[in-house]
């Protein structure tokens, strides 16, 4: 039995491996010159690191981890200490630092950490704000499913004012590349409820190296070494179907390949185009038209000198960027001579026509307004990534469109972070998840055996068994608190003669 793998990114190479792993003969085809998709690296003409985008990794990320295990690569994430620092205009720092405490203690403590310092917002907003996140422990699976059907600064507005929201709105941004005013409740929840499910679930890690560089060659590597075989700058130009089946695909070199298998790992935005058009009678492919591309960019900035010390992940509110690091202090065997921020700028619909200078002019302004030691003339080098960029935006509603692995076409399988998973809205764990459960249907379908690849995240802290009362409990007492606050701004304000 043979298999045609249509995309050679994170998925498209998992789902190769996978079936290797069956006895399958697998062929890749990849339209890039470079496998990895938006996991990717390269090195640019002075021979310094360039990553498509700042990616990061959490520890429940489990078949993503697995995954990495089995091809013996896991010390390639460097795991860095649970804070994130919020920088703010004049310089000021307010960090979110989780403590190594029950749960979800951890996340209290961090919160008042943070607002000692956070000065952008009243402290009652941002108290009040926070209480939605709560709501995952309180509402059964069901109920935050049906979160979906709302955005997140929906949720929030029934609490808060939507003022609050903004120390949230650079994690959401640089997690979905999406508004809050657009981004499903459900999906937010999600990510939410594992953060503040234990300290050691809201840890950072960052890849040893370039992002292509630390999986990339051990794929293929893998995939070659079972008798796979890949072939890049080869794209899928059309896909033939005859009697419910996938005939064939057709090459842009004209060739045209025939298989016993079929798994598209494209985007929705490709797979769409390649399909012929009698595939749209049928509502699981009419599906993928309402998925939209959610556009960043990122930007990589090298100063002559050291500019920060803090080795984690920096937020920033009102800027072009959203989520960054100095990769000089989390990489510095490899970016050895001053700081070398990587940016992500998201959602980046307002900048992805402009010229890459001027965008490089509105980053760097906002970087001196945050940082005051920064000057422009410290600049040692700039580049703007515009390969490889963006995800499908996960709008309210959209996870009753996101299609199940196993397609109509009874020989046609999809994989891809914006497939139906357990696990996310998308990204990389999504994107193993996905490719591990078109191995288990291959198994299911054509083998008649049973396999499980994909693993459930269980949280392991004891004290999440009272979650829900301890929960409710946490968010009476938020609430007082932010009553509090506000009781005595009446009272000021009430008091002042006029």
């Amino acid at each position: 039995m043979n298999a045609v793998v249509m995309g050679g990114g994170m998925s498209g190479l998992a789902a190769a491996i996978n079936l290797l792993d069956l006895g399958i003969e697998v062929s890749v085809f990849e339209s890039d010159s470079i496998l990895g998709g938006r996991a990717s690296s390269w090195h640019d003409e002075d021979g310094d690191l360039i990553d498509n985008a700042l990616h990061v990794f959490f520890p429940y990320y489990v078949n993503l981890l697995n995954f990495f295990e089995k091809l013996g690569i896991e010390n390639n994430i460097i795991w860095k200490n649970t804070e994130f620092y919020y920088a703010q205009a004049g310089g000021n720092l307010a960090i979110l630092k989780f403590k190594k405490l029950p749960a979800p203690l951890h996340a209290i403590y961090a919160f008042s950490h943070l607002l000692k310092d956070y000065r952008d917002i009243p402290r009652w907003k941002v108290i009040a704000a926070a209480l939605p996140l709560g709501l995952g422990f309180l509402l059964s699976e069901e109920k935050v499913k049906r979160l979906d059907n709302i955005s997140m600064a929906t949720l929030v507005y029934k609490f808060a004012p939507l003022e609050g929201l903004k120390v949230m709105e650079p994690g959401i941004n640089g997690l979905t590349f999406t508004p809050s005013y657009a981004v499903s409740a459900k999906v937010m929840l999600n990510w939410g409820m594992k953060v503040m499910g234990s300290a050691s679930t809201a840890r950072v890690g960052f890849a040893n190296g370039g992002m292509g560089e630390i999986w990339v060659d051990r794929c293929r590597e893998y995939i070659e070494s079972r008798g796979g075989k890949i072939f890049l700058e080869t794209p899928v130009e059309s896909i033939e179907v005859e009697s419910g089946k996938v005939k064939a695909i057709r090459l842009g070199n004209g060739n045209r390949v025939e298989a016993d298998l079929y798994i598209s790992t494209l985007p929705p935005f490709l797979l769409r185009r390649i399909l012929p058009k009698e595939s749209f009678n049928l509502e699981y492919f009419r599906d993928l038209f309402y998925f939209e591309h959610a556009p960043s960019l990122s930007l990589q900035i090298w100063f002559d000198r050291k500019v920060t010390d803090v080795d984690v992940t920096f937020f920033s509110t009102d800027c072009v960027f959203n989520t960054y690091a100095d990769l000089s202090n989390v990489l510095p065997h490899i970016f050895k001579e001053g700081s070398m921020f990587e940016m992500v700028l998201s959602p980046a619909d307002h900048l992805i026509g402009l010229p890459d200078k001027l965008i490089f002019d509105l980053a760097i302004g906002q970087i001196e307004n945050i940082f005051p030691l920064i000057k422009r003339d410290m600049v040692r080098k700039w580049k703007l990534v515009r390969e490889r960029q963006g995800v499908y935006r996960p709008f309210p509603g959209m996870e009753s469109h996101r299609p199940f692995q196993r397609s109509p076409y009874e020989n046609l399988y999809l994989a891809g972070d914006y497939t139906r998973t357990e696990v996310s809205s998308g990204g990389m764990e999504a994107a193993i998840w996905s490719a591990n459960k078109v191995a288990e249907l291959v198994a299911e379908d054509y083998m008649g055996k049973a396999i499980n690849l994909n693993v459930e995240f269980m949280q392991a802290e004891p004290f999440m068994k009272v979650a829900r009362p301890v929960t409710f409990a946490v968010m009476i007492a938020l609430a007082l608190k932010a009553g509090r606050f506000f009781w005595r701004f009446l009272t000021r304000t009430g008091g002042k003669k006029t």
